[in-house]
């Protein structure tokens, strides 16, 4: 009987250690996405709220900083929405985030202006622009059909700003927010101008940022055997942050999910048992959302030899599962991407490891270019669709392939 209960209890221990693993991931993502790291972006100190929070976790583990500090300080230039937004069409208050979003290129418009619309059926360049003409009156806003979401936030002549109907919620992001523009552009819900008003009343105020300081996190368990030899994991911890007063984009799939599971690696290897030949580097990147920034600076500014990476492990967007993950650059690795999907058909993970070829879409790529063997890994389903909305939260976050890609990952890395 003692035998017995206490297999049952290192069963139960298991199974626990196992669930634990989850629940700190759900822990962490809730801490991230909330409404108190405004988004881990460009307002109300969002972003450094985030790197302060995961470096008090690593310091809870056996990771030591790489280079002296775990911070890696850089910045780079920012447009920003503090203030409250207050945008009307006609007598019709749209809601920020909701029914519009404002392009990060945008300045500062305030008073109303009469909306010029270009039929549905318009769908070049020449249209819009014989359309524009070269009218004296340019205080006006043109509304154009989702075909032009090429022009979305560049300078448009001879009028004050443009007005991109889309389908559906709009999505919102801030890639073009290092120069303010001279036109205004808005993404607006096309049922929220369904009555065509005639006008549109606006208060925008941008809050430029020439130096936006921001940082790396970077940290380091050393391996047993070849602790000069390096396997990398990597994610972004920072978001969109807020467009307005109201509207928090809280980033729980992009990237709090990667971002979570990254810190419980790091608890796992912290584990004497799991401690790797090699040593592993944990590095929490900011800047990704505005178009790979900290990537790319630390591949300039690195803080070991980028020689010494046997392999870089990217994690964006690992939030879903239901049909398996997807390998960025498995084609290009061939051997790497056939030794995942061998161990996956061994072991059962993942219900799916999809290969995919280049694609400069995350924070793996400025590796990628260095010549660092690089992938880039994120799950695929449709349990949760949420991207670059306010309502990529936490709230029934489903985590559902979180274990099967741990263990694929944890289980690879053992092969190296």
């Amino acid at each position: 009987m003692k035998r017995f209960l206490l297999f049952t209890g290192l069963l139960i221990l298991g199974v626990t250690s196992c669930a634990q693993d989850v629940a700190y991931a759900r822990k962490v993502l809730h801490r991230l996405a909330s409404d108190g790291f405004r988004g881990r972006g460009y307002v109300r100190n969002g972003n450094k709220k985030a790197a302060d929070f995961i470096v008090k976790q690593l310091k809870k583990s056996a990771a030591v900083p790489v280079a002296g500090d775990f911070f890696q300080y850089f910045s780079y230039p920012m447009n920003t929405f503090p203030e409250k937004l207050k945008v009307k069409a006609g007598d019709e208050p749209l809601i920020p985030g909701e029914d519009f979003v404002v392009s990060c290129s945008s300045p500062t418009i305030e008073g109303i202006f009469p909306l010029k619309y270009l039929p549905d059926t318009a769908e070049s360049v020449k249209t819009l622009l014989t359309a524009i003409g070269e009218e004296p009156d340019t205080n006006y806003l043109l509304v154009l059909p989702t075909s032009y979401s090429k022009l979305y936030g560049k300078n448009l002549p001879f009028v004050k700003g443009a007005v991109l109907l889309t389908d559906k919620q709009p999505y919102w992001h801030v890639s073009n927010g290092e120069e303010v523009k001279r036109t205004v552009w808005l993404k607006i819900k096309k049922d929220a101008l369904k009555k065509h008003p005639i006008n549109i009343t606006l208060d925008i105020k941008n809050r430029f940022i020439p130096r936006f300081e921001t940082q790396n996190i970077a940290a380091l368990i050393k391996g047993t055997r070849e602790p000069d030899s390096l396997i990398v994991f990597s994610a972004h911890y920072d978001h969109l942050g807020m467009m307005g007063k109201k509207a928090i984009y809280h980033g729980a799939n992009d990237n709090g999910s990667g971002t979570s599971m990254l810190l419980d690696l790091v608890r796992y290897y912290s584990k004497p048992e799991n401690r790797p030949e090699y040593s592993v580097a944990f590095l929490f990147f900011s800047g990704e959302e505005a178009g790979l920034k900290g990537s790319t600076y630390f591949t300039e500014h690195p803080l070991f030899p980028l020689s010494s990476l046997k392999l870089l492990i990217n994690l964006d967007m690992v939030g879903t599962g239901s049909d398996g993950i997807t390998v960025v650059n498995g084609k290009v690795y061939p051997a790497l991407f056939h030794s995942l999907q061998a161990m996956n058909e061994k072991k059962h993970y993942l219900k799916k490891v999809k290969s995919r070829g280049e694609a400069c879409n995350s924070d793996h790529c400025p590796f990628y270019k260095k010549g660092v063997k690089s992938i880039f890994i994120y799950t695929l389903g449709k349990e949760h669709r949420e991207y670059h909305i306010p309502e990529d939260d936490d709230s029934n976050f489903p985590f559902t392939a979180y274990d099967g890609l741990f263990r694929l990952l944890v289980s690879y890395v053992k092969t190296l």
